[in-house]
């Protein structure tokens, strides 16, 4: 009897899971099955659910591990984020891995502040445990019973803790995170601050220090932080004043949300350098910096890292401002110089000759 209602939970899950991949993927969708899902659930039945590699952080020196799923089981869990997406209002505070949120949205909860308090979470994902997972899958407003909340565990889980990688892991973070964002934004109210989160990226701001070592706050938050399971990395812990350079995961925030000078000059270093040298000098320098990871399948090209660059400056500083506007304006001349060329060696020479300069210049990954 107990195994007919285990199947019959399962199913319910299944059909639920359906509905989604057909929502998500229409005509492109193909139904899961049950064998699919046990498969891909249990690391017995497939040991090879996950790959796992290494990229650069900011310091190059230190690397930061991601776990990726098999394209089977990112399949699954994808309508799975979306289902838990569906159920799950995340906490105001959260600002990362929510639809319609921002890096830009985080850094402007502190505008106009004095100080500006960054600290980070230790091991951020591998910190969030299996077991965790499973009783809170069974709260409100998920409430799926065990066999459920354990096949959904399963599925999201590797080694018993949660993958950087999956496309579950996320969302799940801030389930996770839902009781230390109700804490830590009480703390802050109870100081007169304001307090955000993105990921493992926890941000605290007030007119006034009070941000002691050794003070009252200090001592509460790392307490909260500590009941919810999380460490702090003390190395990455920053104190920034006005008078200094005030930065929220990655955005200076003095005046207004803002990328670095750095990031522009690097930008505009692609782009003379392909506009004096031409393509394949700029895409050369740009190698000669650039640090491969082990998923990487051949190499970066040029016009696809500024296009990535562009729209990121455009997401921060807008659309309509100037700096960006000028680079665009640049970017878009050297791609308009390129197809012209090919179009014209087509013209006298023959598509032959023509696909050859374009995989000359303009390269893509095989």
């Amino acid at each position: 009897m107990e195994e007919l209602k285990t199947t019959e939970v399962k199913t319910e899950l299944l059909k639920e899971l359906n509905e989604i991949n057909k929502a998500l993927y229409g005509e492109k969708s193909f139904l899961f099955t049950m064998k699919q899902l046990n498969y891909h659930a249990y690391s017995k039945n497939n040991p090879h659910r996950y790959v796992q590699f290494q990229i650069p952080k900011k310091k190059q020196r230190e690397f930061r591990t991601i776990t990726a799923p098999c394209r089977g089981l990112k399949y699954i869990q994808r309508c799975l984020n979306a289902m838990l997406l569906d159920k799950f209002t995340p906490h105001p505070s959260a600002k990362g891995f929510v639809p319609g949120k921002s890096i830009v949205d985080n850094a402007k909860v502190h505008l106009g502040q004095n100080y500006i308090y960054n600290i980070d979470l230790k091991d951020f994902f591998p910190s969030i445990k299996a077991a965790r997972i499973f009783a809170r899958l069974q709260l409100h407003p998920f409430s799926f019973d065990r066999e459920t909340s354990s096949l959904i565990t399963d599925l999201c889980c590797h080694e018993g803790v949660l993958p950087q990688g999956a496309p579950t892991s996320p969302t799940i973070t801030n389930i996770i995170c839902e009781r230390l964002d109700w804490r830590l934004s009480k703390l802050a109210q109870r100081y007169n601050m304001r307090y955000s989160r993105y990921a493992d990226d926890i941000t605290f701001s007030s007119m006034g220090n009070l941000f002691h070592e050794d003070g009252d706050f200090v001592k509460e938050l790392h307490r909260f932080i500590e009941m919810e399971g999380f460490t702090i990395n003390t190395e990455k812990t920053r104190l920034n004043s006005k008078y200094q350079r005030q930065e929220v995961t990655g955005l200076i925030i003095n005046e207004k949300p803002n990328v670095t000078q750095k990031y522009v000059k690097q930008i505009r270093t692609m782009l003379n350098n392909w506009e004096k040298s031409g393509y394949e000098y700029a895409q050369s320098k740009f190698l000669e910096h650039y640090h491969p990871t082990k998923k990487t399948k051949g190499e970066p090209h040029i016009e696809i890292i500024i296009s990535g660059k562009l729209d990121y400056l455009k997401m921060v500083k807008g659309e309509k401002d100037r700096t960006y506007l000028k680079l665009k304006n640049r970017y878009d001349q050297l791609l308009g110089s390129i197809v012209t060329n090919i179009l014209d060696v087509w013209e006298k020479d023959g598509i032959e000759e023509a696909i050859e300069l374009y995989e000359k210049t303009i390269h893509r990954n095989k």
